[in-house]
């Protein structure tokens, strides 16, 4: 029976989605910091719980073929990137057996899972959330813990970004901000603009306007500097409340050549040029008529439906989101693109009194849609479902429950929404089976 502290040789068999090597030492499952599937490793146990070992490396004895050395030189402390180390192929294996797992375990098997498609790996997240400690500066979390690692730039931020969180963690650093919690930058990718947002414990903080014009002088790009007020401790980043310090209260973005106004509270994917080509293919996959009705659920800025409608019109596009700023960035959205068929409501989607609509597209938060939502898109019974989802394991029970109201899955493709990180993005279409 393995002890803490106790050295023993293993070979890793497998990676987890938090990034740990995965092994067995005499039935015992031990879990490994920065073990990769086929090294040979002495480990050194670390932890010792009832069902499990966490070990760390003590000397790399025969190294696997996947890994490779990690480009960003804060991985081993950093939370923010778990597969640094490994090469990007075999990234995408991971991620897309790791979808397949998840529909086996809700017993779906006779499923087609698609090899998982990707875009850009480095340089693509075009938003940027930070906590801010009053003793420890600016930067990312340390691994399963709330010590911040102070870091000046992320390989996996936008070019545009890096020179802006670099003055900030400078000025930070230097002028120490009591009230402030969070640093979140936002840009479009397409447009250059630039938002910066402070998340603070009160409603303003000294020097706040001083700060926003020396900003705005230094960088031209930085088109709203915002004060989001946020006085719970909770892990929840932003507040409801948003005041606009400097510039415009939204920053605008060009997707599938609409353009969309991004409100600090609204939701935007992460990664641009990923985020087209999952649009492209939800929109394939929703195979629309121009004589068909769209309802988009969880629609947050109209993004996904005004996507698919300018990709493959319909006659009607049915927005609903429960945000209500989101829910006005849709109606502006859609009058800044002259788009006429479109109707944008707030409330949350198990609430919506939806009629009948032939392709009902959702892509819902990480928890998932709720029950009596499945059951009344099983009661409206649309022609085709693509859902779309950053949790396969919400997906697959989520997928289990719409098959018992007479679907079929056509197929899953896994997107690599997310480069080095654990998380993968989902889309299923779902097909009314005929009797």
């Amino acid at each position: 029976m393995l002890k803490k502290n106790d050295i023993i040789t293993v070979e890793i068999t497998d990676i987890n989605h938090m990034g740990l090597g995965v092994c067995r030492h005499n039935g015992e499952v031990v879990f490994v910091q920065g073990g990769v599937t086929g090294d040979v490793l002495s480990v050194k146990i670390i932890k010792k719980a009832a069902k499990y070992c966490v070990a760390r490396i003590e000397k790399l004895i025969t190294a696997s073929k996947y890994r490779k050395e990690p480009s960003c030189p804060h991985f081993k402390r950093c939370g923010g990137c778990v597969y640094d180390h490994i090469e990007d192929e075999y990234e995408l294996e991971l991620k897309g057996e790791r979808v397949r797992n998840e529909f086996k375990r809700f017993g779906i098997t006779d499923v087609n899972i698609k090899k998982v498609i990707s875009a850009n790996t480095s340089r693509y997240r075009n938003k940027l959330q930070c906590p801010v400690s009053y003793y420890e500066g600016i930067g990312f979390y340390a691994n399963h813990t709330h010590h911040i690692v102070p870091i000046s730039s992320c390989q996996l931020q936008e070019g545009i970004l890096s020179p802006i969180f670099e003055f900030l963690s400078g000025y930070i650093k230097e002028h120490p901000i009591k009230e402030l919690k969070h640093i979140y930058l936002r840009c479009g990718k397409n447009t250059g603009e630039v938002m910066v947002c402070f998340v603070c414990k009160k409603k303003s903080f000294f020097g706040e306007k001083a700060l926003a014009d020396k900003l705005t002088e230094l960088f031209p790009c930085i088109r709203s500097v915002i004060l989001n007020y946020n006085p719970e401790e909770t892990n929840v980043v932003l507040g409801k409340e948003c005041r606009t310090i400097v510039g415009n209260d939204v920053i605008t973005d060009i997707l599938c050549g609409i353009k969309f106004e991004i409100h600090p509270l609204s939701f935007y994917q992460v990664n641009h040029d990923c985020t087209e080509l999952l649009y492209r293919t939800a929109s394939r996959m929703a195979n629309l008529q121009p004589s068909e009705t769209l309802l988009d659920l969880y629609c947050g800025i109209g993004t996904v439906g005004m996507c698919i409608n300018a990709l493959t019109p319909v006659k009607k596009l049915v927005g609903v989101e429960i945000v209500p700023e989101a829910v006005e960035n849709a109606k502006r959205n859609a009058e800044l693109n002259g788009v006429t068929n479109a109707e944008f409501y707030c409330c949350p989607a198990e609430d919506m009194k939806f009629g009948y609509s032939d392709v009902i597209v959702i892509d819902p938060p990480r928890k998932g849609c709720e029950p009596e939502l499945l059951k009344r898109i099983g009661e409206v019974a649309p022609n085709r479902i693509v859902y779309i989802s950053c949790s396969p394991d919400t997906l697959a029970r989520d997928c289990k429950m719409l098959m018992e109201y007479g679907y079929e899955i056509k197929d899953v493709q896994p997107v690599n929404m997310f480069p080095r990180t654990g998380h993968v993005e989902s889309l299923v279409c779902l097909q009314k089976q005929t009797d």
